[in-house]
């Protein structure tokens, strides 16, 4: 809530300018500052009134009012300030004031300061005033990953004079750049924002500290000169992208072999990873402990027709958790081949071909003739379950396989299922779910620039050759 105080301004000496008024209440007090004018005497700032807190630039002060003759004296806050310059006219005299410096209290992007201007031809009293402004070259006030962890946003105190994307050097020792990779880059976001995406390399993580040199930035009409260097503490992001990963490995394997599973997906730099199994205590006894992208599980211990669950999630540097990825895996009593499939990197586009390829490793104990001939058939089928090859979006055999562009549709999800038959005839398979990104509308408008005017014949705008590029 808020009080309004009114009071009456009591007698003040002549020649008093700018007074403080304090409004004190159960041992609690506030202040606030006051200027004191003479009424039909005024004084406004026309020229140069914006300057660093060094002061030595000129303002240009326009008094009118005063009494015919007058001579001045100018004040600044509290400290006098040199006339180079008078011009006198009926409308009224023209002061040219060099500036002088000025020690704020505390830091803030810009200070407002009185210019008082006193006659001293006659009454000493009659006195205007006008506000300058002392402005601070721009300071950092904080430095925050966004979403994903690969960039870094520094924000000003106040609009600065950046713009484009300088080099990184322009505000970087090479030292401190390599904080943020091999060849990171700068970009003014806004005049208040100076944005660095990382590249291949970095180090920074939340709570690290970067020194920045602001020798070439200053306040946008550069009116607070340039800046000095200062060293910033990156924080993480109030909102974390979670990472999306799949857990990828056999589905079968022999008990004399060992199934390698691994986290696929876009986890980025410095990741950690929880690995469980809660229907097996043994199994869960051997991946708990392990804290990378990939574990391997020994067949031997995975029962004879009781198939395991294995669960991993990861955690990226920022601390953002991934949703669990899971895999079954099962012992067979016959061994069948190991299978791993390989996909091109994400993401997918309906305008361009997938490739996948599958390899098959023999089980160790392998019976008799599964050494011939292996063969592969692939089965892609819409949405996340596998459907039977008639129902299925393309089909293929071999250890490659190729989905050319157009085939799948922008925006749906897609399963692929490699099967793999050895020469005994014991199968093994690998699956993977995709999804295909939606492409954007593709927008064209015909004609060339034209002019229309007020009262010509309408302008028809023809779109007509837009198109959606997952539609075609």
């Amino acid at each position: 809530f808020a009080t309004e105080v009114v009071a009456e301004v009591p007698a003040v000496a002549s020649g008093a300018g700018v007074s403080e008024v304090v409004v004190s209440s159960g041992g609690s007090s506030a202040t606030s500052s006051f200027q004191l004018i003479t009424p039909g005497v005024t004084v406004s700032c026309t020229a140069g009134c914006v300057t660093s807190l060094a002061g030595g630039s000129e303002a240009t002060l326009v008094v009118v009012g005063f009494p015919s003759g007058s001579m001045y004296s100018v004040k600044v806050g509290d400290n006098a300030a040199q006339i180079s310059t008078m011009q006198f006219s009926a409308a009224g005299d023209s002061l040219t004031v060099v500036l002088p410096g000025y020690a704020p209290a505390s830091s803030a992007a810009e200070h407002k300061v009185w210019a008082t201007v006193t006659s001293l031809v006659g009454d000493a009293s009659v006195s205007a005033a006008a506000q300058l402004t002392y402005r601070e070259p721009p300071k950092v006030v904080s430095a925050v990953f966004d979403s994903t962890g690969m960039l870094v946003s520094i924000s000003f105190d106040q609009d600065t004079n950046g713009g484009g994307a300088p080099s990184c050097l322009s505000y970087f020792l090479p030292t401190d750049l390599a904080a943020f990779g091999a060849s990171p880059k700068c970009v003014w976001a806004s005049a208040r924002a100076l944005t660095v995406t990382l590249s291949h390399g970095a180090t920074v993580v939340p709570g690290s500290q970067v020194a920045i040199i602001l020798d070439t930035v200053s306040s946008l009409d550069g009116a607070s000169g340039v800046g000095t260097g200062t060293t910033f503490t990156v924080l993480a992001p109030d909102v974390k992208q979670a990472p999306t990963i799949l857990l990828t490995g056999p589905n079968g394997i022999g008990a004399c072999d060992s199934a390698r599973l691994t986290v696929e997906g876009t986890v980025g730099r410095d990741a950690t990873y929880a690995w469980s199994c809660f229907d097996n205590s043994a199994v869960d006894a051997i991946v708990r402990t392990q804290t990378g992208s990939s574990v391997s599980v020994p067949g031997s211990a995975i029962p004879i027709g009781a198939p395991v669950t294995v669960s991993a999630t990861a955690t990226t540097f920022l601390g953002a958790l991934s949703a669990p990825s899971t895999i079954r895996v099962a012992a067979k009593s016959v061994p069948p081949p190991v299978v791993a499939m390989t996909l091109d990197p994400e993401p997918y586009k309906r305008s361009t071909g997938i490739s996948a390829f599958a390899s098959a490793q023999l089980s160790a104990c392998a019976p008799p003739g599964a050494t011939l001939q292996i063969s592969f058939s692939w089965v892609v089928s819409a949405g996340e379950l596998p459907l039977p090859a008639p129902q299925a979006v393309a089909v293929a055999s071999g250890s490659s396989l190729y989905i050319p562009p157009g085939t799948l549709q922008g925006g749906q999800k897609y399963h692929i299922r490699c099967l793999v038959v050895d020469g005994a005839g014991t199968t093994s398979s690998v699956e993977r779910v995709i999804r295909v990104s939606s492409a954007p509308l593709v927008v064209s408008l015909l004609g060339g620039d034209r002019l229309a005017f007020r009262g010509s014949t309408g302008v028809t705008l023809d779109a007509s050759l837009s198109y959606d590029p997952d539609q075609c």
